[in-house]
């Protein structure tokens, strides 16, 4: 039974919503999505939240300072809304406060279970291209067919049908899932095991990273030769994997390049990769942190110049 304070506060336990959320992010099969719906038609999210713009200064202010205001008169919240480089609008929700970058810049934090959240998603004054549940460690984004899902899973007590994709949109989704997600998350949990590893098997290790999203009954279209992989010990606190990655399905925001960096010395490592830019656009040089967090960090250095500049990130990041 849901407990009516957890609804009110702001600390929440949702560890079994998250360990599904990482469960299907790791392995996306109907099975998984299913046991992930399961668990998010019961739990609580949190959205920030703020007040319309049209609101009166000082009805704001007194909310604000929990002053009590004519209800009839009192500000609708509305969620915080945040927009990626293709010009696409998101709601970002969290599963704790404990993912959150800062409660005390919100105005406000809603407390909202999935039936809100649906809601949220689908208002077509706010034309959201999607939910993003915490935006900077997980990243999942619930789409607007995961949305729809969701809606007919909750009507149907439980039963849920296949999200089409295209070949095209799955094996992009795969990828990117593998270089902001899978991959990052094997080079800093293994650090000296994975440079062995990738030392080792070179291309053959990369295609089974990248096999991973496909499960065992989908084909994966990469091998160990769609792989070029070269580790550089540059010196006695700096080893580098440069790996080429492959041409077929790029896209804007997948991977043309990845650079892993470790120091032998304090077992510490980083993570970078160079995007397909958008169209029109530069490719993009971005990170993801130990923590999960992907960030788009500089236009590209010229082709040749990119190891020198991610070197010379590490420095200025140490300083």
């Amino acid at each position: 039974m849901e407990n009516k304070e957890q609804k009110l506060s702001i600390d929440m336990d949702n560890e079994a919503l998250e360990n599904a959320m990482k469960t299907f992010l790791a392995d996306r099969t109907n099975g998984n999505m299913a046991k992930l719906m399961e668990v998010m038609k019961d739990a609580r999210f949190l959205v920030p939240a703020d007040f319309p713009p049209e609101i009166k200064k000082k009805i704001i202010e007194k909310v604000k300072r929990g002053e009590k205001v004519d209800t009839k008169a009192a500000p609708r919240m509305l969620p915080i809304i945040v927009q990626n480089q293709q010009g696409e609008f998101f709601a970002p929700t969290y599963t704790t406060k404990e993912q959150m970058p800062d409660t005390k810049k919100c105005p406000a934090v809603l407390n909202v279970g999935i039936d809100e959240l649906l809601r949220i998603a689908s208002n077509p004054k706010l034309n959201l291209k999607g939910i993003i549940v915490n935006p900077d460690t997980d990243k999942m984004i619930l789409h607007p067919q995961f949305i729809e899902a969701m809606k007919k899973f909750k009507e149907g007590n439980g039963q849920t049908k296949e999200i089409k994709m295209t070949k095209e949109q799955f094996e992009q989704f795969a990828r990117k899932s593998c270089e902001w997600s899978i991959i990052p998350q094997m080079v800093y949990k293994t650090k000296a095991d994975f440079m062995k590893k990738l030392d080792d098997e070179r291309g053959k290790y990369m295609a089974t990273l990248y096999r991973q999203p496909y499960g065992d009954k989908l084909p994966c279209p990469y091998s160990e030769k769609d792989f070029d992989v070269m580790v550089l010990n540059i010196d006695e606190k700096t080893c580098v994997a440069s790996i080429e990655l492959p041409e077929m399905n790029i896209a804007p925001q997948l991977a043309r390049s990845m650079y892993i960096v470790w120091n032998p010395q304090n077992d510490e490592m980083h993570y970078f990769t160079i995007e397909q830019g958008q169209q029109g656009e530069e490719n993009v040089l971005c990170g993801v942190g130990s923590n999960g967090k992907r960030e788009e960090l500089q236009t590209a250095p010229p082709t040749g110049n990119e190891l020198a500049a991610i070197l010379e990130l590490i420095r200025e990041e140490a300083e």
